[in-house]
């Protein structure tokens, strides 16, 4: 939605501006206090959605076996990999084409049962003339006389019946739509055929979520082989253990809402009923009460001994800073982000800032994080001018305060006999210790990324790759490593930080408290380099608090040093590029967008 207008009027000062309003998609996470009767309930439905996982995945991996084999066959007659599988699909056209025809005949005839135009008829692909008027004259009779529904039943029972075949035969790999279509068809088999003949029991979003999650695993996956995907190579999905993570999400039709909070304390949802949260949801409540906020969904999860629930809303929010679209016909589309703002913008139109910062952001200005190991982080300005050791933010060390809890925990389970039912106590004792470990340090991440995001107008981080940070030097049996022990204290010491999760809070709350995240180039040498006279010291120790300067004799703190190089590192990036776009200097070496007239947080 657009930006509100003055209520002052033009003329007036700044004060009297109010916000720019957008919708934001927030979740409100509440820690459940079911009843045994209401926690069994719990574990059936996330039962259901682990159970609907493996199930998509196993019709997944069948189609995708099928395709390998098909290939290997066609590799092994000394056609190449292009070859191969251009022939996979020169097979299967025949049969793809006769899916696309009668999809279309179900689709149109969904449209006439619900009261719709249907769609406008086909251009019949080759060989399919026949079946296209067929199936055309079919709808024309059965138009006005009442047959409609009866044909879109054969229509769906033979298109489930083409895409079963075209799965098995590896032509195609079955989509989360796919797949619930396939379930429908056999729900109601026995279990020793497949079946699930118990789903009545809970409510049919557990199995549609499980579908859904299914096509987000293989998606990943097939991105991550294709190079379309950052970071680690994902593997191959796998199916779901009982007893591992239990989650399952819960949907409903907004206009006619059954999620919803009652009173502030307990928490409706459909087919579970109203079941009591520790904490009151009074924010949300009256949210949805004012007209503000809608509730989209919520997704039950399990941690430790807790079930926890996550209700996704969409709410009216106040923003200090909006970034919108205007189309070239003068319409407008808001965005938090300006990076998506001027992607939109690629097509046409122009991209216009509502709003600026608050006076707060503005005081602070750009400030640079060192995020490390001896401090979770080192600022190169205090939030708290009175207070120059705010700058300095302690690791919480949440792990290594639990770690004799823990230690004790983990002893007294592997003296049990695995399966046994004290070895089932001990093991929820243990994660019990893990999952209070996990609440505390989200609690102190966001309250930390909270405060950044609201005290800067730009937040400056490293790029930092923590998996190669936190990898292990055990080495191999011909080149052991050396200091693995310490290398491991190490490693747990930083990943007990969360600085990921610290990352990926700062992305998105940056956003809604109108500052901005910029995320320097990795490798950007921060470290080695001396602030005052830019010379790199390749050769300094990262382990002495002190930097020295061999050129210009500079002594400072190591994170004084790095701070004022992350600043520096945050200006040139935000002169001669987008904000955290990631694009670089156009074709006549110019900044893709204008140069600002004053550096950021320098007043307008």
């Amino acid at each position: 939605m657009a930006a509100k207008p003055n209520p002052a009027g033009p003329g007036h000062g700044p004060a009297a501006v109010t916000m720019p309003a957008t919708e934001v998609l927030r979740a409100y996470r509440f820690a459940l206090d079911p009843s045994d009767a209401e926690r069994a309930a719990l574990s059936r439905y996330a039962g259901a959605c682990r159970w609907a996982y493996n199930y998509a995945l196993a019709k997944k991996t069948q189609a995708h076996q099928a395709w390998a084999d098909r290939r290997s066959a066609y590799l092994e007659a000394g056609l190449s990999e292009a070859e191969a599988k251009e022939r996979i699909k020169a097979d299967g056209a025949e049969l793809t084409d006769r899916i696309k025809v009668w999809d279309h005949h179900r689709k149109s005839l969904t449209l006439t049962v619900a009261g719709k135009p249907p769609l406008p008829a086909m251009q019949p692909p080759a060989g399919q003339e026949a079946l296209v008027r067929r199936l055309a004259a079919a709808r024309a009779n059965a138009a006005g006389t009442g047959g409609e529904r009866e044909l879109l039943a054969e229509g769906r029972a033979t298109v489930n019946t083409l895409k079963a075949q075209a799965f098995s035969a590896g032509f195609r790999t079955p989509t989360a739509t796919d797949t619930s279509a396939l379930w429908r068809m056999e729900r109601d088999l026995p279990r020793e055929e497949g079946g699930s003949p118990w789903w009545a029991e809970v409510n049919v979003y557990c199995f549609t979520s499980g579908f859904d999650r299914a096509q987000v695993a293989w998606k990943y996956w097939q991105d991550s082989l294709a190079g379309h995907r950052a970071g680690r190579r994902h593997g191959y999905p796998r199916f779901k253990k009982k007893g591992h993570t239990e989650s399952f999400s819960l949907f409903h039709d907004v206009k006619r809402p059954i999620i919803r909070l009652q009173g502030y304390r307990r928490l409706v949802m459909p087919g579970l009923g109203s079941i009591r949260i520790h904490d009151s949801g009074k924010r949300l409540a009256r949210l949805v009460e004012r007209g503000q906020a809608v509730i989209q969904s919520v997704t039950v999860t399990r941690g430790g001994h807790r079930w926890y629930a996550s209700v996704l809303a969409k709410v009216q929010q106040n923003v200090p800073v909006l970034w919108e679209h205007v189309h070239d016909d003068g319409t407008r589309t808001p965005y938090l982000r300006r990076t998506q703002a001027e992607k939109a913008a690629e097509n046409g139109g122009h991209v216009e800032q509502i709003g600026r910062p608050t006076a707060r952001q503005r005081a602070g200005g750009l400030v640079g994080v060192d995020l490390g190991s001896h401090y979770l982080a080192a600022l190169s300005s205090p939030p708290d001018p009175a207070d120059p050791a705010s700058a300095l933010v302690q690791h919480p060390r949440l792990l290594a305060d639990s770690l004799a809890r823990l230690s004790k925990a983990q002893r007294a389970m592997s003296r049990c006999q695995q399966g046994s039912g004290r070895w089932r106590k001990a093991r929820a004792r243990v994660s019990r210790v893990h999952q209070q470990i996990t609440v505390r340090r989200a609690s102190f991440l966001h309250g930390l990324s909270k405060k950044l995001a609201t005290a800067y107008t730009h937040v400056a981080i490293e790029d930092l790759d923590i998996t190669a940070l936190t990898a292990s030097a055990k080495g191999t049996r011909d080149k052991p490593g050396k200091d693995v022990k310490a290398k491991g204290r190490f490693n747990r010491h930083l990943l007990d930080a969360g600085l990921g999760s610290l990352r990926q809070k700062l992305a998105y709350k940056t956003a809604w408290y109108g500052s901005q995240l910029v995320v320097l180039d990795q490798g950007e040498p921060v470290h080695g380099t001396c602030a005052n006279c830019k010379e790199r010291n390749p050769s300094s120790d990262p382990s002495c608090s002190t930097f020295h300067c061999p050129s210009c004799g500079a002594a400072v703190h190591r994170h004084e040093n790095s701070t004022a190089n992350i600043v520096d590192a945050a200006h040139r990036q935000l002169k001669t590029v987008a904000s955290d776009r990631g694009e670089t200097q156009n074709a006549r070496r110019a900044p893709a967008v204008p140069e600002p007239t004053r550096l950021p947080g320098k007043g307008r």
